[in-house]
């Protein structure tokens, strides 16, 4: 029987984080679930580590260049569920996620995200990540927390991720809004603050305003995106 759900993982260099990612795959109280990581430019032992947690629900696939959304769109090209979760190997799930978005992807929605918050205890991270549930909770801006989830047919119908490394996820969205609803699935996943803790939490939020900004300046050109680990 195939998978409800498939989910996708692509990591670039994410030795550090993805054996957190994938052991709380393990820990769901849903089954009815693929995982397929998608190992893009390595050069560390991201690769080995997925390999630890291979089984018959598990594939890891290997691409030489690194882009991130290359590798989304080779995951969903081997994926067998109907339902397509998106997940950064630096974001990990609580044990109900899976069972959540099972629940509420209802067909009125096209495309969803979930609630987000920091690996840290750290007040002004909960801030900022408050601030971007809101913004996405409220559909001020609809974009995504670490995971977007579609059907797989509705990808296909789209033509898949653009290649970019940055508002990949809002190119996409647009384009699935056109077939139905944007949603916010009330589960908080929780992700790496690396960002904010290298470049500093003003300068991380200058970018993402600026992004935000030119969303609605209709720049589609693509920013450069240090890449941080």
């Amino acid at each position: 029987m195939l998978p409800k759900i498939s989910v996708i993982i692509p990591a670039h260099n994410e030795e550090k984080y993805l054996g957190k990612t994938l052991q709380s795959l393990r820990q769901q109280n849903f089954l009815d679930y693929e995982t397929i990581i998608v190992c893009n430019g390595c050069t560390d032992q991201t690769e080995e580590v997925a390999k630890k947690y291979l089984n018959r629900s598990t594939q890891v696939l290997s691409l030489e260049k690194a882009n991130v959304s290359i590798a989304r769109n080779r995951g969903a090209e081997h994926a067998n569920g109907k339902v397509l979760l998106f997940l950064d190997a630096d974001t990990s799930l609580e044990p109900s996620t899976l069972q959540t978005i099972s629940q509420k992807f209802t067909p009125e929605y096209a495309v969803a995200t979930t609630l987000t918050k920091p690996g840290t205890s750290k007040l002004k991270y909960h801030l900022a990540l408050s601030f971007k549930n809101f913004y996405n909770w409220t559909k001020i801006y609809q974009g995504c927390s670490g995971t977007l989830i579609c059907r797989k047919k509705d990808f296909n119908q789209v033509e898949y991720y653009p290649e970019l490394t940055v508002k990949e996820h809002r190119k996409l969205i647009i384009k699935l809004k056109k077939l139905g609803k944007y949603g916010v699935i009330n589960t908080r996943v929780t992700t790496s603050m690396r960002r904010f803790e290298q470049w500093g939490l003003i300068k991380a939020t200058a970018f993402w305003f600026k992004q935000w900004a030119k969303n609605y300046l209709s720049d589609l050109k693509e920013s450069q995106y240090e890449t941080v680990r």
